[in-house]
């Protein structure tokens, strides 16, 4: 495995659950309002302001290739950052939060999906819990792939 983590930030997006390590995540934002930004791709909605850093917002909804993409009073705004580093702070937009929770002792099976899996090309690998499979997404793949 690529990194060890002690704990996992998960979240919904089209009703599967995911996961960051807790450790990149910076804050957890309400979806609010996003300046539009011109010839970006299709997944950058625009920036935001956070105190005083400008913010690029990507939607994972979008980069997973959802459609119908509707937005909630669930819909939820996760900043991270991959290098601890104000500058490299991105937005990343989930259908909803779901909960921080302790990863010792579960067992992370590794990823049969690391591939052409479409923008979201790398997974840490997968955590069955409270029967549900959470897929652990590597974030350092994903800001990558947006800061390109």
């Amino acid at each position: 495995m690529k990194d060890q983590f002690t704990s996992l930030i998960s979240f919904y997006v089209n009703k599967e659950v995911f996961a960051f390590d807790t450790l990149k995540v910076r804050n957890i934002l309400e979806f609010g309002k996003i300046t539009w930004v011109p010839n970006v791709k299709d997944y950058l909605l625009g920036v935001i302001n956070l105190h005083g850093n400008i913010i690029p917002i990507a939607d994972l909804r979008v980069m997973m290739q959802m459609e119908n993409i509707e937005n909630t009073n669930d819909t939820a705004v996760i900043v991270v950052s991959n290098d601890d580093k104000a500058g490299s702070l991105i937005g990343i937009v989930v259908d909803s939060v779901n909960e921080v929770f302790d990863t010792e002792g579960l067992e992370v099976q590794e990823s049969v999906f690391n591939g052409n899996t479409g923008v979201i090309s790398s997974f840490l690998g997968s955590i069955h819990r409270n029967e549900e499979f959470v897929h652990i997404i590597d974030l350092d793949e994903t800001v990558k792939e947006i800061e390109n």
